[in-house]
């Protein structure tokens, strides 16, 4: 029998796959970049910078970039730790900082200021498949619709032959080339490449590759 994903479509709500990497990092969440942008107005004192952008990578490597309302450009790198209440950054410098944290798929609360995720690439959409290919893909998966929201919320529907279909609804992460989608049951990683309006997904471990196309939304 062969599988689709590492599993036949009967147990597709069961989908116990797990990424070498991003599988085993402690607060996944907060992988990504993060954007602040300054409100400030006419009657309040202006904030003295107009953006900051953060950026967490599974190595635990952080950056920050700070552009001040001079233009100036001042950033900062290093390591940090995390866990569920706590962000220690050890930049270049020998600095060490502990903040408290606030954190969900699509917002981080530091320092009292929101920061917001932003994807790398126009990912956000919904994708069908054209075609699913590989030893271990079930001959009863008929295809499958991946909707990526730009909050990060996912929603991926496998379609049988038979006319069943199972839905997973959860929430994904980018790094570089890997997707990882993170939803009740489990997750699931693999690299994607994106060329204009055809995304193709692969995963060396189970031997697939599925190619979907953007589905125009009215």
């Amino acid at each position: 029998m062969r599988y689709f994903y590492g599993i036949t479509l009967a147990m597709f709500m069961a989908w116990p796959v797990h990424s070498e990497d991003l599988g085993r990092f402690d607060v996944p969440l907060l992988l990504g970049q993060w954007y602040w942008f300054s409100e400030a107005s006419e009657t309040s004192t202006p904030h003295p910078y107009k953006a900051i952008n953060i950026s967490f990578n599974s190595h635990y490597e952080f950056r920050i970039d700070m552009l001040r309302r001079n233009g100036k450009l001042e950033t900062a790198a290093g390591q940090y730790s995390v866990t569920q209440q706590t962000l220690r950054l050890y930049d270049e410098n020998g600095t060490d900082q502990v903040h408290a944290y606030q954190l969900n798929h699509h917002q981080l609360q530091l320092q009292g200021a929101i920061f917001t995720k932003l994807l790398p690439d126009n990912l956000s959409g919904l994708w069908r498949s054209n075609s699913i290919e590989g030893d271990d893909v079930s001959e009863d998966v008929d295809g499958v619709s991946l909707k990526l929201r730009p909050d990060f919320l996912f929603a991926m529907q496998v379609r049988g032959d038979s006319g069943r279909s199972v839905t997973h609804r959860g929430v994904y992460l980018v790094e570089g080339d890997h997707l990882m989608l993170i939803y009740k049951e489990g997750r699931h990683s693999s690299q994607y490449q994106l060329a204009a309006d055809t995304l193709r997904l692969t995963n060396d471990v189970f031997g697939m590759e599925a190619v979907l196309q953007r589905q125009r939304q009215e």
